[in-house]
């Protein structure tokens, strides 16, 4: 998800579009791909009006449902599994469809793809397996197999070798987060925690070490919630040439000269910026900042909006009448107030009325904004100024 654009990533209803057989969703998300449509085990193109008994699935509901394969261009065992799966309730929310299950055996947990994609404790293997979150300490097939593969490394290691060595230790204590990654990019990170013992989490954890981000022809990466939250954190955010280099080497290269540096809006410095402060134990960011967000926002694009201030150390006042008589009582005290308050106002015109140019829109909310801020005594910013803040390391207005 570009955090600067908060209808992207968001689940939407595809007007006319049959459900999942699987999920019973007719919106396509992030979390289950697109549709696609089979009959007579074949893929359905073109009008599916056209053919008999078609059934309609998300494209990661299909891929994620065990027991599916192809055989000479064919889908087996489709009706069967959609039977299987619609006998059984999703751990999350609930409801019939439910044919993805935990891959520890004993496991009663099973879940809708897509609601499984949102639960952050969700553990996910290339091998179209996941563990739940109660079994997420476990290890799949496949990192079983590389530890038997370690394990035989290891007693072939001659003795004059340091067996504290970092290729020995390649991945201990280091958990990833990718951000703006090429399936191919995935793939390759995946494997490289695999084979050295590091973590990969799909979504943003605190616990994230490195958070390895595409990057464009001029290096830029994509302004996205993880890499804002990686800078607040103080973490690495690094290029995928990080990951290919430390393959080559054969331990854990240095992360400096792999560090992003730009992002895809223009601004410079951030993850340097956000690792020194928190080498340093410097003041966060937004620390003596107090946010007032006025107007309407998507709301979850307000949530993270309010996880970033709150994660640089602000504090969100969440109503008028409270921001008044914050201001109130602190007159009343005679208190020296050092915190600064920063009314909000969306300045995305992504949703303009049809009837309603973006100046016209952005020149009302301005407005509304700064009465607001006349009637306390504080000052107006666009939201944009706190993703650019971060982006930068740095407020970005001179308003302190």
């Amino acid at each position: 998800m570009e955090i600067n654009a908060p209808s992207s990533g968001k689940s939407s209803v595809v007007l006319d579009q049959a459900p999942c057989a699987f999920c019973h969703s007719s919106k396509q998300s992030e979390g289950t791909g697109s549709f696609v449509a089979y009959a007579q085990g074949k893929e359905v193109t073109g009008n599916a009006d056209n053919f008999p008994k078609v059934i309609h699935v998300h494209i990661k509901c299909l891929a994620w449902t065990p027991r599916i394969y192809f055989e000479d261009d064919l889908i087996q065992n489709l009706e069967s599994e959609i039977l299987r799966a619609n006998k059984l309730k999703c751990s999350s929310c609930g409801k019939k469809g439910a044919g993805l299950g935990c891959c520890v055996k004993t496991c009663q947990k099973t879940y809708h793809v897509p609601c499984a994609y949102d639960i952050p404790d969700c553990r996910w293997d290339d091998g179209f397996l996941i563990l739940c979150p109660n079994h997420a300490h476990h290890k799949f097939p496949s990192e079983q197999n590389v530890q038997s593969e370690k394990k035989d490394t290891h007693k072939r290691i001659p003795k004059h070798l340091n067996l504290s060595s970092p290729l020995l230790n390649l991945g201990k204590d280091l958990v990833f987060c990718g951000s703006g990654l090429s399936a191919g990019d995935k793939f390759a990170l995946v494997n490289f925690a695999s084979s050295s013992g590091a973590l990969v989490f799909k979504n943003w954890r605190d616990n994230v070490t490195h958070v390895i981000a595409g990057t464009d022809s001029n290096g830029a990466c994509t302004r996205t919630l993880y890499v804002l939250m990686a800078i607040l954190h103080g973490r690495w955010i690094l290029t995928m040439e990080w990951v290919k280099a430390c393959v080559e080497a054969g331990h854990i290269v240095k992360e400096e000269p792999y560090e992003v540096v730009l992002d895809n809006h223009g601004s410079r410095g951030g993850p340097k910026a956000g690792r020194l402060r928190v080498q340093n134990k410097a003041p966060k960011l937004f620390n003596n900042l107090n946010f007032y967000f006025i107007g309407k926002y998507e709301q979850a694009y307000k949530a993270d909006l309010v996880n970033l201030v709150t994660t640089g150390g602000g504090t969100i006042t969440e109503t008028k009448d409270l921001l008044l008589s914050s201001r109130t009582n602190d007159a009343d005290t005679k208190v020296n107030v050092k915190q600064v308050t920063l009314v909000v106002y969306n300045a995305d015109f992504t949703y303009n009325s049809e009837f309603e140019d973006e100046s016209s829109i952005e020149a009302s909310r301005l407005e509304a904004a700064e009465d607001v801020a006349q009637e306390i005594g504080c000052r107006v910013v666009p939201h944009i100024w706190i993703l650019e803040s971060i982006a930068c390391g740095l407020l970005v207005y001179n308003l302190l």
